[in-house]
């Protein structure tokens, strides 16, 4: 994505129309590009006020920003499936005891983050529905 030569493009003059704005799509190559690319769509999502045009942008630029992620901000998760249910835990606002009840039983919970017992393959099942993630990731 260029962004005026390495300046960032100010959100409140955002062009209206997608002639204008196409000129601001390109791959992103660096972290500072994606950085930049971050801070307009920050800007962007959730206003009411945007024109059809501002709104394809934002959607294209969207898409960039996820290529971009795929390619250099993967998580390393070292194939650690507790490390992966804290990491969900965690961006779920869930507890340990939240766990448990979720698969039955409180105090499992407990015993699966403090790896005393491992996932079975119904805790698995019941997870990756409720995370809306792939079984895979718990192996």
């Amino acid at each position: 994505m260029t962004i005026m030569k390495g300046k960032p493009m100010a959100t409140k003059n955002i062009p209206k129309k997608w002639n204008d704005l196409g000129l601001f799509l390109r791959p992103i190559r660096t972290k500072g590009n994606y950085n930049q690319a971050i801070a307009i769509l920050d800007n962007l999502i959730g206003r009411t006020d945007l024109t059809k045009d501002q709104k394809d942008f934002a959607e294209s630029l969207s898409a960039l920003v996820e290529v971009y992620e795929e390619e250099h901000e993967q998580i390393k998760w070292n194939n650690n499936p507790i490390k992966i249910l804290r990491f969900l835990l965690e961006s779920n606002n869930m507890s340990g005891s939240d766990l448990g009840r979720l698969l039955g039983s409180r105090s499992l919970g407990s015993l699966l983050l403090t790896e005393k017992r491992n996932l079975s393959k119904k805790h698995i099942k019941i997870l990756s529905k409720h995370f809306s993630v792939n079984p895979g990731l718990f192996l």
